[in-house]
């Protein structure tokens, strides 16, 4: 069985220092969960993992967690790069925004889809890319890595130097939306692995 925990929106969006129990509030209990975090979210899976007994955390193209110390959503070359944003009443655009061009022009999805997303897409104070939270000890959980996109070629990578069963897949960093089929076939085979180890 599957969960994913979605936040109270009427609460509103949840500081990053606050993600991790915002999500402890809405999740079920479940025994030796496997936690999977895509991008960012990987960071708040591992924060997750001590606190409902993980049997496993599995980074979907996403940043590599520390095993401790404080944890903010981005490391500090792209926190960089975030600072030079256009603020617009004290709001960075949506991240699909951020670089030039089209970031789904070629991707599987029709403009009804397309426009839907892009709604969703939340706009974020800097504030938020500069809060952190402390990372608790992971350590006793067992680990896994999807790779989706070029972008994460370097975590994938440390992954490996790690010892981590890791998976790399040809796609975009949205590939768990646009091959759902294929990104869940990778997480299955993934959890086979550490299974067996």
């Amino acid at each position: 069985m599957a969960h994913v925990p979605t936040p109270d929106p009427a609460r509103g969006l949840p500081a990053w220092r606050d993600w991790p129990q915002r999500l402890m509030d809405v999740l079920p209990k479940i025994n030796e969960p496997i936690l999977v975090g895509h991008s960012a979210g990987g960071l708040v899976a591992a924060s997750l993992a001590a606190s409902l007994r993980a049997k496993a955390v599995i980074c979907l193209d996403a940043m590599m967690p520390p095993e401790k110390g404080l944890t903010p959503p981005v490391e500090a070359d792209f926190m960089s790069f975030v600072r030079t944003l256009p603020i617009d009443e004290g709001l960075l655009p949506i991240w699909t925004d951020w670089w030039d061009g089209d970031l789904l022009a070629g991707t599987p999805i029709d403009n009804a889809s397309k426009a839907l997303f892009l709604a969703e897409l939340p706009r974020l104070p800097l504030s938020w890319f500069e809060d952190a939270f402390e990372m608790p000890d992971w350590s006793a959980c067992a680990r896994g890595y999807i790779q989706t996109s070029p972008v994460f070629e370097d975590e994938a990578s440390r992954a490996e130097e790690l010892g981590w069963p890791v998976a790399r897949l040809k796609g975009t960093h949205l590939h768990p939306a646009l091959a759902p089929a294929e990104t869940a076939q990778a997480l299955i085979d993934i959890c086979r692995t550490l299974s067996a180890i």
